[in-house]
């Protein structure tokens, strides 16, 4: 009985946690600092850096200016730095009418200086298909962010997906399966 006691306890605590972090005045752990990046690479599909954007550079590009909670802190901030959409554009990657059906079938690893590495889907970053405005920042309340380079996403309920330390941007395209090219069952 103590056995099924503590596997339930065990099992349950990850989901207490989780409920707490959500609720209004709760905030999630602070994350450790990373080792600050001082620019970003951008991959498609392999080792082989497309471009590499160090600061200036990504100055250089149009800045946005985006509001939102910071989920460690429960503060708000202003980022500031240019949208990812921008950086690939730059890097290469052709505009959503020339490309369409590449966005939404690609997804983008953005990795930080820790090895700490998320998933977006292109078109959360495309302006052309997302409200959304993600953005890589260099500045939070109009000071260089500590981390040198984060990845900010304002949509996301919570900041699992910032990227501190930001140094990688890996495009992957996906392609279909031999499942998928199967005729649809017939009836």
């Amino acid at each position: 009985m103590k056995r099924l006691l503590a596997a339930i306890i065990f099992a349950l605590t990850p989901l207490a946690l989780a409920a707490q972090s959500s609720m209004p005045g709760m905030s999630m752990p602070a994350k450790p600092p990373v080792t600050p990046s001082t620019g970003v690479s951008v991959f498609l599909d392999a080792e082989t850096p497309m471009s590499v954007f160090n600061i200036a550079a990504l100055q250089s590009l149009p800045q946005q200016t985006i509001t939102a909670v910071d989920g460690h802190t429960g503060k708000t901030v202003a980022f500031t730095g240019p949208l990812v959409a921008d950086v690939l554009r730059k890097a290469g990657v052709p505009p959503p009418d020339e490309a369409h059906e590449r966005i939404l079938h690609s997804l983008v690893r953005a990795t930080g200086t820790d090895g700490y590495f998320v998933i977006y889907s292109l078109t959360e970053m495309e302006p052309a298909f997302s409200s959304g405005k993600v953005i890589i920042a260099l500045e939070a309340d109009g000071k260089p962010v500590e981390s040198g380079l984060q990845l900010v996403n304002p949509l996301d309920a919570k900041p699992a997906r910032w990227v501190h330390g930001l140094r990688a941007l890996v495009l992957t395209q996906l392609m279909p399966t031999a499942l998928e090219k199967l005729p649809p069952p017939s009836k």
